[in-house]
């Protein structure tokens, strides 16, 4: 079993991530759309008030900006509630940035069900989906704190447009601190032969508790934890059909679009398999706390092992 590590709290992470990347890269500049607090980019500006730019309440603004910016020599990474910075702003990403090639970096804050409170309008159900489909984009969804600096350290090296999710919260860690990130790669969490489970972004640790208990039962899961939505691992999907009855997918995101249509994609042309794909049924969220909906939509813990086993059992 992959062992869980000490709690890291995400936004914290990308303000130290940032100043420290900042150091390094003099063209790296941070554009905010008046979410500071929810970015946590606070400490670059404490340090870089000319590097730091606050637009407003304005995400078209701020993407049209950043790729201003860039097309001037900067490197920019601009962030915005997920929500906001995928619909609001999609123009924007699509002609402005991805168009023209621009190296921005756009951070998804409150990544789907993780924004929580703040209501079904801010949860972003549909942003890996979107930014998947915009040539040039990769698209990341990182499973803990020590992943999203290494994806935060691979974007700023990277030449073109990244989107990155940042899964608000304080979470346990299971991915080393001083590994460097490989795109497109998946990680191989576990072995097994009765069923396979990929996972990405905040499902990733229920997935770890659910395989564990699934061994309780004599249930033998291979795990992938896939952080690289797009580039997509697509060697490492087909070798877990081959070895597995069937496989699932687990997203905190619209089952549509997002990691289990890559996979489905995948699959189809490389090693055909029986999906399941869990995530938000053609659902909304709503405003509620994270571990109710998580539940509610049949993404934690308890609803992987639910769903594994009542396929087993057919």
């Amino acid at each position: 079993m992959r062992n869980f590590g000490e709690k890291k709290d995400t936004k914290t992470t990308y303000g130290e991530t940032l100043a420290d990347l900042a150091e390094q890269y003099p063209e790296l500049v941070v554009v905010e759309a008046d979410l500071m607090k929810a970015s946590g980019s606070d400490p670059v500006k404490a340090k870089y008030p000319e590097r730091t730019f606050n637009v407003g309440i304005a995400e078209q603004d701020a993407l049209g900006f950043s790729a201003g910016l860039a097309a001037m020599g900067k490197l920019p990474f601009v962030s915005g509630f997920a929500c906001f910075v995928a619909q609001r702003a999609c123009d924007q990403a699509k002609n402005s940035i991805a168009y023209n090639d621009f190296n921005v970096k756009v951070i998804g804050t409150y990544a789907g069900l993780t924004s929580e409170k703040n209501g079904g309008t801010h949860i972003s159900i549909d942003d890996v989906a979107i930014y998947r489909s915009i040539p040039r984009f990769e698209v990341y969804d990182p499973g803990d704190a020590n992943e999203f600096a290494q994806i935060l350290r691979y974007a700023a090296k990277h030449k073109g447009p990244v989107y990155i999710r940042s899964n608000k919260g304080n979470v346990p860690t299971f991915t080393p601190e001083d590994r460097e990130f490989c795109p497109g790669k998946a990680e191989l969490l576990s072995e097994g032969t009765d069923a396979g489970l990929i996972t990405t972004g905040i499902t990733t640790a229920e997935g770890i508790r659910a395989v564990e208990e699934l061994k309780k039962s004599g249930i033998s899961v291979a795990h992938l934890h896939m952080p690289s939505i797009k580039p997509i691992d697509r060697e490492a999907i087909a070798e877990i059909a081959k070895r597995t009855k069937v496989i699932v997918t687990v997203e905190n995101h619209t089952i549509y679009g997002g990691l289990g249509s890559a996979v489905a994609e995948v699959l189809c042309e490389e090693q055909p398999a029986h999906l399941v794909r869990l995530g938000l049924q053609d659902h909304f969220g709503e405003t509620a706390q994270l571990s109710y909906m998580m539940h509610k939509y049949g993404i934690d813990e308890e609803s992987i092992v639910a769903e594994i086993k009542k396929i087993l059992d057919k």
